[in-house]
């Protein structure tokens, strides 16, 4: 039999802290070659996104399927007998953005970060602020986007809604003067964070188009993290410049010295030394991680006694 849930009874199940736990875990497991990475597809015309993932330590793997505009929905597997376990309306598609973004601003920032400069004011700009203001004892929010009206705008939202004191200001680099984090998230056709804007102490978080920073941002950077390099060289639009993927190509900068946010998790890199260092983090599309949330909140349906069960036969 197949568990049913609807979006709305597993919407509740995780909240931030319970995400990063989840995720935790999963980098865990995947520093140990326990998770299997496929890049996400897009097709019709971009209309329709899906994302691939497997999970050998918790027996499960599956899929997520959404469309612009429309619904998102889950499907999980029970890896061992290949049974259809649960098909289920998925919320945590963002929440999976903040969680990354939070286990990245726990081992790249000074826990006494204070300030945090948000370039970019569209969809996902409160999804990435969000573990900034729960992780950080943050006062201030900087933002900047290319469209003034919209940057006010947002502005407002952000000290609406997260409870800080959040101004627009006039360009990018003023947004950095007085920052100690940084979070990026557009879709500007050009490189909205430039490298000569940086400076040691400083940590940079990307979620948003691979061109969104340009090539000194990683040429002057002390650590580069990513959370999958299978997803970073897969990148479905492929007429975007990808600055990173460049640059490793032509030896600028070494592939293998590009580190995975899982080795990070597990101890098997050290992070540099925060005060002297340049950090760049970029999360890189979904997968895995979506399906380790999906998991999760199947469980604890069942363990609530919610959803279903229905017959696919």
């Amino acid at each position: 039999m197949t568990l049913l849930l609807r979006r709305s009874e597993v919407s509740a199940l995780i909240d931030l802290p319970g995400a990063m736990r989840v995720l935790e875990q999963t980098f865990r497991e995947q520093a140990d070659g326990k998770v299997k990475q496929v890049a996400p597809l897009r097709f019709m015309d971009r209309g329709m996104r899906l994302v691939v993932g497997g999970l050998e330590a918790q027996n499960k793997n599956g899929l997520r399927v959404s469309v612009t505009g429309g619904e998102s929905m889950a499907l999980l597997f029970e890896l061992s007998s290949g049974r259809l376990i649960s098909l289920m309306g998925y919320p945590f598609s963002n929440l999976r953005i903040s969680a990354t973004v939070g286990l990245a601003i726990e081992r790249f920032t000074d826990p006494r970060a204070q300030t945090v400069a948000m370039i970019g004011s569209g969809r996902l700009a409160l999804t990435a602020l969000a573990p900034a203001v729960a992780l950080r004892p943050i006062k201030k929010i900087l933002v900047y986007s290319r469209n003034p009206a919209n940057r006010e705008a947002f502005a407002k939202k952000a000290n609406d809604r997260l409870k800080v004191p959040a101004t627009a200001v006039g360009s990018a680099e003023k947004s950095l003067e007085d920052a100690d984090l940084v979070l990026v998230s557009t879709n500007s056709p050009e490189p909205a964070l430039l490298g000569r804007w940086l400076r040691p102490g400083l940590a940079v978080f990307g979620i948003g188009r691979p061109n969104e920073f340009d090539d000194a941002v990683y040429l002057r950077a002390s650590l580069v993290c990513v959370t999958s390099k299978t997803h970073e060289l897969n990148y479905y639009d492929r007429k975007l410049d990808q600055p990173l993927i460049r640059l490793s190509q032509t030896k600028a900068i070494a592939w293998d010295a590009v580190v995975e946010l899982a080795d990070m998790v597990a101890g098997r890199v050290p992070a540099p030394e925060l005060a002297k260092s340049i950090i760049i983090f970029r999360d890189s599309q979904g997968g895995y991680g979506d399906l380790a949330l999906a998991a999760a909140a199947y469980e604890e349906a069942r363990r609530r006694g919610l959803g279903q069960e229905i017959s696919t036969e």
